[in-house]
């Protein structure tokens, strides 16, 4: 059997691409480790490149500048929690969608410490040595929320949400219990409480947002 030269190109660019892929792998690992230690402001360009076990100039040459960089590892983590959620909610709707996506969030912890902390620093950042990411990290929140404006408007369809709620404002503050509970638990590092605290965060959902029609099938 012979290989054609066009084979060999097309073989040269997907190994090309799987390198490329496994080294922002590493790297946004890495500075997620990072800058979960130190924050933001105490983490370099030239730190997260060896710690990925690749060059002091690799994050330079693919990421640019620290915004950069920490513009990628936003994205990065919200297109795994966005792939994440697309298996977990698989055909689900309504209030049991809410509260899946309330353990999923919660449960972010479970799969990287690191990962958690990073975001939050981010967050935190965001409001101070890094404005210019104020802008992302809102969008990035906002979609969060708003993926639970949309199914509390799912519930309201079904009858087993109320049609009374304010989805917008039940849904800013369901995501800022999320947030203020994961920030908790970095700080006091204590997964019984957080346990405790999502079921009471699920019990509230179903008090608050159920309808009586959802309360009486229960």
């Amino acid at each position: 059997m012979t290989v054609s030269t066009n084979e060999i190109a097309i073989e040269g660019r997907r190994s090309q691409a799987d390198r490329r892929g496994e080294s922002d792998r590493r790297m946004m690992s890495a500075a997620a480790r990072l800058i979960a230690r130190h924050g933001v402001a105490g983490t370099s360009l030239a730190e997260v490149g060896i710690e990925a076990g690749y060059s002091r100039g690799l994050p330079v040459e693919r990421y640019g500048t620290k915004l950069g960089l920490v513009r990628a590892l936003l994205a990065a983590t919200e297109s795994w929690f966005r792939d994440h959620l697309a298996t977990t909610l698989a055909g689900k709707a309504g209030l049991e969608a809410i509260e899946l996506r309330v353990k999923a969030h919660l449960a972010s912890v479970d799969r990287s410490d690191s990962a958690t902390a990073a975001l939050h620093a981010i967050y935190t950042a965001s409001q101070s040595v890094m404005p210019e990411m104020k802008k992302p990290v809102a969008a990035f929140t906002g979609r969060w929320t708003a993926g639970l404006v949309a199914h509390m408007h799912e519930g309201q369809a079904s009858g087993e949400i109320r049609k009374d709620i304010d989805c917008e404002a039940e849904a800013r503050f369901l995501h800022a219990a999320m947030r203020g509970l994961m920030m908790q638990y970095l700080m006091d590092g204590s997964h019984k409480d957080l346990a405790r605290a999502k079921a009471i965060l699920l019990a509230h959902c179903r008090d608050r947002l159920g309808s009586a029609k959802a309360r009486r099938s229960r």
